[in-house]
């Protein structure tokens, strides 16, 4: 599959100046001895690229529509996980509207598991409460795990696996990533049933944010990528240039065959009257560039196949 390049990369100066404006509360919630604080001071450039990235070039933009030349959606609910990349892209966004407030107004509701969210969503609101509707919340029930800053325990869980909402977008992110298997690593196994629950919520896009140190094996196995694409139309994995580009692209690509049937080989064309082209999932890759490095996009477009992966976790709780 030809991937597509674009000349198009960030600059830390071109980064959306929400993260400035709001990163000044992070002491008043971040203890310093947590994994969420330790976590937070982690890869911070590399964040806000990708978090830049998604807000200018997919956040509001309908499918196969051009986002510097076409509406943007104005409503929106988003399922956002527990994690300090998440956390990043919610700043990012909500720049993208506080500066862009003229093609609203705008009316999303945040969904979250996590407590960074909240502190955000109401710095913002103060800030600019004129936009109150774009800062709507729905925080799960549960006990509050200072360590991973998200509720847990068994309320939390029965509460995600249970809920039927279909979002617009879900914003996700882990310890670690296989690239070549699609699955998700987590540290603390606590937080696995949670973890999977929430990205097997449907959501039409489903955005996996990934720095460059996160492609590895470590941590307890949680879901996999053909978890997401089961309960989406679109899988988005972003990261960051680094000297593994060459070693991710290849293990996409491998992925992308491995999980998707492409229109038109002998295996889709014998089935063709079980398919339709609204059926068909689409998995993107971006690497976001730095200095003079392009952004590298590709994508796989096709059905899913029938026969699931095998499973990622037998002992911890996680879905296959």
């Amino acid at each position: 599959m030809k991937p597509i390049s674009k000349n198009d990369h960030l600059e830390m100066n071109d980064v959306i100046t929400v993260n400035q404006q709001l990163d000044p509360i992070a002491p008043s919630y971040l203890d310093n001895t947590t994994w969420a604080a330790r976590r937070d001071r982690l890869r911070i450039d590399e964040k806000r690229l990708m978090a830049a990235y998604c807000a200018r070039h997919d956040f509001l933009v309908p499918e196969g529509l051009n986002p510097e030349t076409d509406h943007r959606e104005t409503i929106a609910s988003i399922l956002v996980n527990q994690g300090t990349t998440p956390h990043t892209v919610v700043k990012e966004v909500l720049g993208w509207i506080r500066d862009n407030q003229r093609l609203g107004p705008f009316d999303i509701t945040w969904y979250t598991p996590g407590t960074l969210i909240p502190s955000t969503l109401l710095a913002f609101r103060q800030e600019n409460p004129h936009l109150t509707a774009a800062t709507q919340l729905f925080m799960f029930p549960g006990r509050v795990d200072f360590q991973i800053q998200a509720v847990a325990g068994p309320e939390a869980v029965t509460f995600a696996e249970r809920l039927e909402r279909c979002f617009t977008y879900a914003f996700l992110s882990t310890n670690s990533f296989n690239m070549e298997e699609g699955t998700a690593y987590f540290h603390y196994p606590e937080e696995i049933r949670l973890q999977v629950a929430c990205a097997k919520r449907y959501a039409a896009h489903k955005f996996l944010f990934l720095d460059s140190s996160k492609f590895k094996r470590e941590g307890d196995a949680g879901y996999r990528i053909n978890n997401l694409l089961e309960t989406s139309e679109a899988v988005t994995i972003y990261t960051v240039s680094s000297k593994k580009d060459p070693w991710i692209k290849t293990k996409f690509e491998v992925l992308g065959e491995r999980l998707l049937e492409t229109p038109g080989n002998k295996r889709t064309s014998a089935r063709a009257g079980s398919y339709h082209a609204f059926d068909m999932k689409a998995l993107r890759l971006r690497i976001i560039g730095q200095d003079e490095t392009p952004t590298y996009v590709t994508e796989h477009k096709g059905f899913l196949k029938t026969k699931p992966a095998p499973s990622a976790v037998s002992t911890n709780g996680a879905a296959s």
